[in-house]
């Protein structure tokens, strides 16, 4: 049986209050901003926050902290689907050494708090309170605290409205503003989400809507690795023609008049 209502007459605290004093099991499913977040709960436990953003997939997270390599991703996504989705991805990635327990649990919250900080905001939508659905075998899930979630959410949907303001429009280029020696004496220096924008515009301007569509980074890593990328001025959002930088450090373009 399900339940359907406004969030404009009970918001996400309340709902998750309400599954948990009741000890409820099944899914609340918050649909808003066109994705939907899952909230999986077992006899009033928190197991497991999902959604369908693909920014938010577990291995797309770990390779953004630089817990994970691409190859080895793909590797044990591949094992999973020959066991037929029998075993998550974290307990494969942990049974190969791969991923110790500890950052798998880290990531595992990141993630949660991540999606749960779409369903607090602002926004106009509907939950839908499944009775009874359960979480998938696949996916891993632990004991959450709605509450360290909830504050943490929170506090994310405020940071993203503060970074929005300093960011350039979605619409204007970035491009970048160094050669490609200069850049291999600070690469190490770059976290792994400034990497992969730096990746992106060194081939050409690209809007921050085109990174958000290349890179499937969600909104507040992006705005960060792009404002930390801006605050060292490896991009900017004027048009610099800049070559690659010989051995004696001059450039070899040079900025438009």
């Amino acid at each position: 049986m399900s339940t359907i209502g406004e969030l404009s007459d009970i918001g996400v605290a309340d709902l998750i209050d309400v599954m948990t004093r009741r000890k409820r099991t099944g899914r609340l499913t918050i649909k808003t901003g066109g994705q939907e977040v899952h909230l999986y709960f077992e006899d009033g436990r928190l197991a497991l926050v999902s959604s369908t953003d693909i920014t938010l997939r577990l291995g797309r997270m770990l390779i953004r902290q630089g817990l994970l390599g691409a190859p080895r991703l793909l590797e044990a996504l591949h094992a999973q689907a020959e066991s037929g989705n029998k075993k998550s991805l974290g307990a494969i990635l942990i049974e190969r050494t791969w991923v110790i327990e500890f950052d798998l649990r880290r990531c595992i919250e990141e993630q949660s708090i991540d999606a749960l900080a779409r369903a607090v905001g602002d926004e106009p939508g509907l939950f839908v309170f499944e009775a009874g659905a359960r979480r998938p075998a696949h996916v891993e899930a632990g004991s959450l605290d709605p509450n360290i979630l909830l504050e943490a959410a929170q506090e994310r949907v405020h940071s993203l409205k503060l970074l929005r303001d300093r960011l350039p429009p979605d619409n204007v280029p970035l491009y970048f503003n160094r050669g490609t020696v200069e850049l291999s004496r600070i690469a190490e220096e770059l976290g792994p989400p400034e990497a992969m924008v730096v990746g992106v515009v060194k081939s050409g301007a690209k809007s921050r809507a085109e990174l958000t569509f290349q890179l499937a980074l969600d909104e507040l890593t992006l705005g960060v690795a792009i404002q930390n990328l801006i605050e060292r001025s490896l991009v900017e959002t004027s048009h610099v023609a800049v070559g690659t930088i010989s051995g004696n450090g001059q450039a070899n373009g040079s900025r438009p008049g």
